[in-house]
């Protein structure tokens, strides 16, 4: 065999076989152990001891060859897989504390690029080989259980997660179309073991901090430049030269100890015919930035059962509640931790009741201001549920009926405060999205002697709903209660698709779409002019 690995156990010493097999190796004990591995193959362990040759036979690793693989509508060999299939097993991340399921896929499988936005709950990107598409979207396909779900990963459990498989080309093409041009995630989730009940806790704390802060000038420092740049008089800038005002370290004003908690409860039972699986999950973080939250509620329900020879029935449920609060901090002038590391160390952080500005270098608000009083939340509701049902039909053959739900909704709020900018303004958005689907099979699995045929009939049909909304406020007259001053109150017949608003005060703009069959706009005054 050529190119095998030979490697003396313990040490970095090793060959290569050449065409014929044959290697040469200098030992650094006489009693030491030679690895031989090659891809596809058992290693095999040999002593060196007393042989001045060897001759080594590897065989071949059946086990990883007749592994199943799931690759959308069914399961094969990994050896009779045509296409790029990248799986992982939870037993890859189990002992991990992760918080989210691209956790999982972040540098352990090859070809998948993982992009976390490092926000708590912040959005998640993920690539698998690369990106595709200038103006359309790169998102991979994600299939939980046979289900596409519109929702990506959101709201899934690391701790329910059985195993994971990653499409990369043909295998998602001819599968899925057009659909799985960006790749394939297969997510399997857990279900219920026949046996003794298993009750699974697990309880996990950590804590963050910024890896490295940014070097830059103290007050005192700062103070001196603008002597030297004649911005300001000695006399000006002598509290903060002679060190009796500190000024302000603006990391120190919005960095903090960000703080993770994840709380994980699982019960698995169930006898030969019947098993079940529960679970539940909390998941709170604190980031490193003041003002950024995330919390995540969640919990799922699993039974199966083979209620006769000829039918199995699988029932799933998840739900997941998430609320997320602060920015995005995109990349960009107005990213309060861009706009800190610039403003003025050398002044004070309130101007009476309101934020104060830089007076000399910045057309930014006040970072600290933008942080605490120019925020947002976002509250995110994710059901999926399907039914399975399996029939036999003949020895071989059977039909699946795959029958499952894909609901979002999400509400993001946003205001602004006259304390840090100019002028005031609030905005409200709905996002709600529905999925119904329906996958139908026929498989027939045969096998005679060494020869095995697997043949697949599947329909599908698949509808999808989604509704947007959007309200957005400025100049309002009031900020007692945050994003709802808009001051309105609203009535609305969506079935219809009337619209009835009554204001109050302020000035405020509506956008409403419903399935794209037709879109309101408007601005209403305070005056009652439009």
């Amino acid at each position: 065999m050529i190119g095998v690995n030979v490697v003396e156990k313990g040490t970095e010493n090793g060959a290569i076989t050449d065409f014929e097999g044959n290697f040469s190796l200098s030992l650094s004990s006489p009693n030491a152990v030679l690895v031989f591995s090659y891809i596809g193959y058992v290693s095999q362990e040999v002593s060196a001891k007393n042989q001045n040759g060897a001759k080594i036979v590897l065989k071949e690793d059946t086990e990883t060859l007749d592994e199943v693989v799931v690759i959308g509508y069914g399961a094969v060999r990994k050896a009779d897989v045509a296409g790029a299939v990248a799986v992982l097993d939870n037993k890859s991340f189990k002992d991990q504390p992760i918080t989210q399921v691209s956790d999982a896929l972040q540098g352990r499988v090859s070809g998948v690029q993982v992009e976390n936005s490092g926000v708590p709950g912040g959005s998640v990107k993920i690539r698998v080989r690369g990106s595709g598409s200038i103006n359309k979207s790169n998102d991979p396909l994600y299939v939980v259980d046979g289900i596409v779900r519109e929702s990506g990963l959101d709201g899934i459990n690391p701790e329910d997660i059985q195993s994971m498989q990653v499409l990369k080309d043909a295998s998602s093409t001819a599968i899925y179309g057009s659909r799985g041009s960006n790749g394939v995630v297969l997510v399997t989730t857990k279900t219920g073991l026949a046996g003794a009940t298993q009750v699974t806790l697990d309880a996990s704390f950590g804590v963050a901090n910024v890896y490295k802060r940014y070097d830059l000038l103290n007050s005192r420092e700062y103070a001196q430049a603008l002597v030297d740049a004649g911005k300001k008089t000695q006399d000006e800038m002598s509290v903060y030269l002679n060190g009796t005002n500190p000024g302000i370290d603006w990391q120190d004003e919005i960095f903090r100890t960000g703080i993770t908690q994840n709380y994980k409860v699982a019960v698995s039972s169930g006898n030969d015919k019947t098993q079940f699986y529960l679970s539940g999950n909390y998941m709170g973080q604190t980031g490193v930035v003041i003002e950024s939250k995330n919390e995540r509620y969640q919990a799922k329900a699993n039974v199966t059962s083979q209620v006769t020879p000829w039918l199995h029935v699988t029932a799933d449920v998840n739900a997941s509640h998430n609320i997320r609060k602060g920015g995005s901090f995109a990349t960009g002038k107005d990213n309060p931790i861009w706009i800190a590391m610039n403003y003025s160390p050398t002044m004070q952080m309130m101007d009476g009741n309101n934020y104060a500005k830089d007076p000399i270098n910045s057309i930014a608000s006040n970072p600290v201001g933008i942080l605490r009083l120019q925020g947002g939340e976002t509250m995110t509701d994710v059901f999926t549920g399907h039914v399975d049902l399996r029939f036999n039909l003949a020895k071989g053959l059977t039909f699946t009926t795959t029958n499952g739900v894909d609901y979002y909704d999400a509400k993001s709020y946003s205001f602004s405060s006259k304390r840090v900018n100019p002028s005031n303004s609030m905005g409200n958005s709905d996002t709600y999205r529905m999925m119904l689907q329906s996958s139908n099979n026929f498989t027939y699995m045969g096998k005679w002697n060494k020869h095995s045929l697997t043949s697949t009939a599947v329909y599908e049909v698949t509808k999808y709903e989604e509704r947007l909304m959007n309200i957005s406020g400025k100049n309002l007259l009031t900020e007692s209660v945050g994003w709802w001053d808009a001051s309105m109150a609203q009535s609305r017949d969506v079935s219809n698709g009337i619209q009835n608003w009554a204001l109050v005060s302020g000035v405020t703009r509506v956008m409403y779409n419903y399935n794209d069959r037709y879109q309101l706009t408007g601005t209403f005054r305070a005056d009652g002019s439009s």
